[in-house]
């Protein structure tokens, strides 16, 4: 496996790449590379890029802003790995972490006991002119999950003889997590800096969330109130996010932003007369809104400033839902800019305790695992749409028993990254991924049958069940896991033991909140036999299987309806339909591959575009010099007209004149990107309406064998 690490890089961008390249590191510069741009230039194009950026978002430059990040990945010695093997996977990793939409500059070294690959990645984007986001520990977490995947699919540490396990993940004993300060500090920083727009602010909001900031040489500390020591800056990100210059660029940029939204919200506001057309007319100027379901908080941000989402209550009282609505029922057109509510009530109100640990155990087998590294194991699994991915899950996570049994510890509440064979990533909720492994190795459920006082209501969707004696006002249990039983007039539900169900509890706030199956399965009177009920429990099953025979009756009509207008007479004719949206589904899936490509075809030409302008005045003056000038004039500006010169080779190749305007190729960027979300939602359609015809497909099988 290889170690990987990244941090910001804040100037001197050009003395850091001439590092990276040197010629006796890397065999002769052999093992040097660039992604949509030459090595040589890397610094002048990525200046170009954030050029266009500031550009397109009418914003100025800034000296505090990150210029780009260094990503550094160091392979073992004792791994069997040549330096063009490395340097591939490097690049592997840089295009799959970036999505191919930054530049960089790969340097692979040779020169120390272990080859490593130096990354220097653009921090604005060429493709679409966004700045490349990172969050504290998670962006390096992201990185080596990666690294790691990569290393796997190669075979570097890879455990061929699957009972070492064993002897590599020790039995795991499992601890109780509780938040660390640098973890509370962390959390109460980040709500203080989606809100402030000033040093003096800043300072205020983390004194009132009980945080201590004092500022010792060119370090920062953060002291929380009952802590025995402060923490420093640079400990509390893999970036300088808390360190005073990355303060001073996110509150800049903080103040920007709600500039903008603020003044966008007051032209449109005299024109509306619903939130509907509020959010409507808001979009329109370039400014989107959200709600969170669970707190009901607004959010705003700033598409064209490539900006972090707002909440409401940093611009003021009235930007809030309720401030809004009010101010539109009332037809003012003035909003409450006060600040009402305390920032340490507000922390308390809209900060989301997330679980600290995993909580539930699944069983793998050679189902999902694909292969066994150092680091961890790599699964075989499926997103929610049955495409295949494949995941990662730390060696943390995973523990072994005596009799050589592999189980991973997973959070229902957690969502975890996914890779599809094409490099895209996705995300699975822990909740779905417990219970697709669950059902794969087909873990048995426990049946536990229900008394008329524990039912809520039993609908063709399912069944709700309270529980008040365990503080359960209600708890939903899909159909699928449900047995009536008419003649014994009873019911019960399969429970699986490791899966968590969400329930409301009972009380004044109705936060969900989560039990195990064997939890709830004791709580419900343990595991027993279906056995007879009570007459009025017989009663409603009876009631509800009428509704499902008359519910199954209706949608075998309209089955056997659909089967006659598409002439299809048995199971066997479903295929030919199967196949045909899956040739669809391949067919949309190749052109929205082939348009991205175009497009970032588009943003690099419209990259090198601005680089012909930008540097033509200084190619003209070369081209005008004597010829015994020309060499001292070249190596005083040698990097600008090698940038030109790479520029106007590329656009040469292309057909491209140089004289076309990058305004106009960028907005064939746009066109095409949208051009793509029309696909994407096309492709969605055709995928649900395949996976509806396999479901009619099943049912006439099930027909066809009874």
């Amino acid at each position: 496996m290889a170690i990987t690490k990244i941090h910001a890089i804040k100037s001197t961008l050009s003395n850091v790449i001439l590092y990276i390249e040197n010629p006796s590191k890397t065999d002769g510069q052999l093992l040097v590379s660039g992604y949509n741009v030459e090595p040589q230039t890397a610094a002048l194009d990525f200046e170009i890029t954030a050029m266009m950026a500031h550009k397109v978002h009418h914003i100025s430059c800034k000296k505090t802003s990150n210029l780009a990040y260094h990503l550094i990945q160091s392979f073992s010695p004792t791994e069997k790995i040549t330096p063009r093997e490395a340097h591939d996977l490097g690049r592997k990793l840089a295009l799959e972490f970036t999505e191919g939409k930054y530049e960089f500059v790969i340097a692979t070294h040779i020169d120390k006991g272990h080859i490593h690959n130096h990354i220097i990645i653009n921090s604005v984007s060429f493709y679409d002119y966004k700045k490349l986001r990172t969050v504290p520990y998670r962006t390096a977490q992201q990185i080596r999950s990666i690294s790691d995947r990569l290393c796997m699919e190669a075979q570097l540490s890879v455990i061929k003889d699957p009972q070492k396990l064993g002897q590599l993940y020790p039995t795991y004993v499992q601890k109780k997590r509780t938040t660390s300060n640098r973890t509370e500090v962390r959390k109460k920083l980040n709500f203080c800096l989606e809100r402030a727009t000033n040093y003096a602010q800043f300072l205020q909001m983390a004194q009132e969330l009980g945080i201590s900031v004092c500022q010792r040489g060119k370090h920062m500390t953060y002291l929380l109130d009952g802590a025995g020591r402060a923490i420093r800056d640079t400990s509390l990100a893999d970036t300088d996010k808390f360190t005073y210059p990355g303060l001073a660029e996110r509150l800049a940029d903080n103040a920007a932003v709600q500039q903008f939204i603020r003044e966008r919200i007051a032209k449109i506001l005299p024109n509306v007369s619903t939130f509907a057309d509020f959010a409507k007319l808001l979009q329109s100027e370039g400014v989107k809104i959200r709600v969170k379901k669970q707190s009901g908080q607004l959010l705003y941000k700033a598409a064209d400033l490539d900006g972090t989402w707002v909440p409401a209550d940093a611009l003021g009282d009235g930007f809030t839902l309720a401030g809004l609505e009010n101010t539109i029922k009332n037809k003012s057109e003035n909003l409450d800019t006060n600040h009402s509510t305390p920032i340490a009530e507000l922390y308390q109100e809209l900060t989301t305790n997330y679980p600290q640990s995993c909580d539930t155990s699944v069983r793998l087998t050679s189902r999902q695992i694909c292969s066994v590294g150092k680091r961890g194991v790599l699964l075989q699994i499926h997103d929610s749409s049955g495409n295949p991915a494949k995941l990662m899950i730390d060696n943390s996570h995973i523990h072994t028993t005596p009799d050589g049994s592999v189980s991973a510890d997973i959070g229902a509440a957690f969502s975890y990254d996914i890779t599809y064979d094409d490099g895209i990533h996705g995300t699975i909720r822990g909740t779905d991924l417990i219970r697709q492994i669950d059902e794969e190795n087909l873990t048995q459920p426990l049946t536990v049958s229900l008394t008329a006082d524990q039912i809520i209501a039993m609908s063709l969707r399912g069944v709700t069940v309270q529980l008040p004696q365990h503080h359960i006002e209600r708890l939903f249990i899909p159909e699928r896991y449900v047995q009536r039983n008419v003649e014994q007039g009873s019911c019960a539900i399969s429970l699986y033991p490791g899966w968590q169900y969400s329930y409301v509890p009972i009380g004044s706030k109705k936060t969900r909140k989560s039990i195990s199956g064997a939890e709830l399965a004791q709580s419900l009177g343990g595991v027993v036999q279906v056995g007879t009920s009570e007459s009025s429990l017989a009663r409603r099953v009876a009631n509800v299987e009428r509704r499902a025979g008359i519910a199954n009756a209706h949608e075998l009509g309209k089955l056997l309806g659909s089967m006659a207008d598409n002439g299809l007479h048995s199971a066997a004719d479903f295929d030919k339909q199967i196949s045909a949206y899956q040739r669809e589904e391949m067919k949309l899936r190749n052109e929205i591959a082939e348009l991205r490509s175009k497009s970032k075809i588009y943003a690099a030409t419209a990259h090198n575009l601005q680089a012909c302008r930008t540097y033509k005045s200084v190619w003209l003056e070369y081209a005008s010099k004597p010829l015994t000038q020309k060499d001292t004039f070249y190596k005083q500006n040698e990097a600008a007209l090698q940038a030109y010169s790479r520029a106007a080779s590329q656009l040469d190749k292309m057909g491209i004149s140089l004289g076309t305007e990058p305004e106009k190729v960028r907005q064939l960027v746009t066109e095409t990107e949208s051009r793509i979300a029309d696909l994407i939602a096309e492709l969605e359609i055709v995928r649900k309406t395949n996976q509806a015809i396999q479901e009619d497909k099943e049912k006439v099988e099930q027909i066809q064998s009874g």
